[in-house]
């Protein structure tokens, strides 16, 4: 009789213990899907602010102080700087359309492809814009008059060499990619959490 009683004892202690370790695991499931939710919603602010703040600068500091000139630099490099200026946007309202499909209302596995995609897509963005940076330097600088080759540039040029690498540090490491890669391992951990509930 103690033995059954012990036996009972022990398959509802059991039976609790599975319980609250599947309440201890949905209650984790939701504070991931919280701060996923978060830092998707952080992402598409600070997107969408990237795509309006430009705009803003464009018609209220740029166009209002352009001189139009008929120099055959200063065309050049409006051309130049125009160009490279209309390629990053678009890159940028690509990105932003990427990450506004987001939706954790979809499976976990669908997410975290997304995730993927847009951390490729980002990364190619970003290669492809340090290529044309060059370029655009050269419009600006045309545009604006300044003697590119000269000798007196030469100061300048190594600045702007440090600011690009401590850009490209920054990008890499606290950039998107960054924060895409922790919502990647958040996603993974509800991943994880949902097929041990799988399992039971």
């Amino acid at each position: 009789m103690e033995l059954d009683e012990l036996k009972s004892a022990w398959t509802q202690h059991e039976r609790v213990l599975l319980e609250n370790t599947s309440v201890n695991k949905e209650l984790l499931r939701k504070l991931l899907l919280v701060n996923v939710e978060k830092r998707i919603d952080w992402l598409k602010i600070k997107k969408l602010a990237g795509l309006v703040l430009p705009l803003i600068g464009i018609v209220f500091i740029v166009i209002p102080r352009i001189q139009f000139s008929l120099q055959f630099d200063v065309v050049l490099g409006f051309i130049l700087f125009g160009s490279m200026s209309v390629i990053s946007y678009i890159w940028l309202i690509r990105e932003y359309l990427l990450i506004e499909k987001l939706n954790l209302n979809e499976s976990i596995t669908t997410v975290s492809k997304q995730l993927r995609v847009i951390e490729r897509y980002k990364l190619k963005i970003t290669k492809n814009a340090y290529i044309l940076a060059p370029f655009m330097i050269v419009g600006v600088f045309l545009s604006a008059g300044i003697p590119f080759f000269s000798t007196k540039m030469i100061p300048f040029y190594a600045l702007c060499i440090i600011v690009f690498l401590i850009s490209t540090y920054i990008r890499t490491k606290h950039g998107t990619v960054a924060r895409l890669r922790k919502l990647e391992k958040d996603i993974e951990e509800i991943s994880k959490l949902e097929r041990e509930d799988v399992s039971f």
